[in-house]
């Protein structure tokens, strides 16, 4: 999916999780980098720990279970 069409769909979602999601899409997704994964993997894997949107940044269950216990 064209990064800017994801952006959208995902700011188009009620709430703030959407918005937090495209800002991370924005900065970190890079749909060309094959072999690193979807948007959220490569979200997950962010290492910009200043930011302050990265401790919630999108992960899944099992990241943020994971995520839990490094704190």
């Amino acid at each position: 999916m064209e990064k800017q069409v994801l952006i959208d769909r995902l700011c188009s979602r009620p709430g703030k999780t959407g918005r937090v999601n495209a800002k991370c899409v924005e900065c970190i997704y890079d749909e060309r980098a094959a072999g690193y994964g979807t948007w959220r993997q490569q979200t997950e894997a962010c290492t910009a720990t200043t930011c302050p949107l990265w401790a919630i940044r999108p992960l899944s269950e099992g990241k943020k279970d994971e995520d839990e216990l490094c704190e």
